[in-house]
């Protein structure tokens, strides 16, 4: 059984015939099912874990990159089905599932390529893609491993699923995390930085001072952060020109 969660901003009458194209599509291919419409402010987790005990199986997000990662936060268990149908503005996991936008992304969707993700828990809050955090005076503590703590300010960014970029592809499937610290480098050449890359299952991340951190797009205040990789949290649906 599907569940189709559509975001509140897919109320607007601009994005009727697409809708009503994508429903007469999922009807042709057999996997309609019941439609739930976000509201502003309400989050989905009533709902969807409502869903999920009356049998569904599969929740589809339908919007935007917001909308998919407020369905992951409410599917707390590991049997049910998370799929993707961006409608509207996108931002990246669209391309790194290698799912088509809009009617196309039907198909997809009934071919059923599910794949066991990783998700990366925070201060016990789960992300898919990445936690950015910007500040001075901060030590990495990696286990008994070692302990980092860089002299000047940087960057740091922890990614589970990121687009492919001078750090290149962070895998979702491989039971690891990864942390990258961006150091400003003193040249006579602007934007040059010295990256260091570090694969982990857990660590934790001490700041001096109160932060804000960005968690896939949510704000997480603190000032000591722990991470821990979650394996095969997530079953989504993928297309064949995902990122992985």
């Amino acid at each position: 059984m599907y569940c189709y969660v559509y975001d509140e901003a897919l109320q607007d009458r601009r994005f009727e015939r697409e809708l009503a194209q994508i429903e007469t599509r999922l009807t042709d291919l057999g996997i309609a099912g019941k439609i739930a419409r976000l509201a502003l402010f309400r989050e989905p987790i009533a709902l969807i874990r409502d869903e999920i005990r009356n049998g569904v199986t599969t929740i589809v997000a339908v919007g935007n990159d917001t909308t998919l990662r407020r369905v992951i936060d409410a599917v707390d268990d590991k049997k049910t089905v998370v799929a993707f149908l961006p409608v509207g503005a996108q931002g990246d996991m669209a391309g790194l599932l290698g799912m088509p936008v809009g009617v196309a992304a039907c198909d997809v969707l009934s071919a059923r390529i599910v794949e066991e993700l990783d998700a990366g828990d925070v201060n016990g809050k789960r992300f898919l893609q990445s936690v950015r955090m910007e500040g001075a005076h901060f030590t990495v503590h990696h286990g008994k491993q070692y302990v980092i703590t860089p002299l000047r300010k940087a960057s740091v960014e922890v990614r589970n699923f990121a687009v492919p970029d001078d750090v290149g592809v962070q895998n979702p499937v491989d039971g690891l995390l990864s942390l990258i610290i961006r150091l400003p480098k003193f040249s006579l050449f602007k934007n040059k930085t010295d990256i260091g890359i570090i694969p982990f299952e857990t660590m934790t991340i001490a700041y001096e001072k109160s932060i804000t951190a960005s968690v896939d797009g949510d704000a997480l205040q603190g000032k000591d952060f722990v991470f821990r990789v979650i394996p095969k949290a997530l079953r989504l649906v993928t297309g064949k020109g995902r990122k992985f």
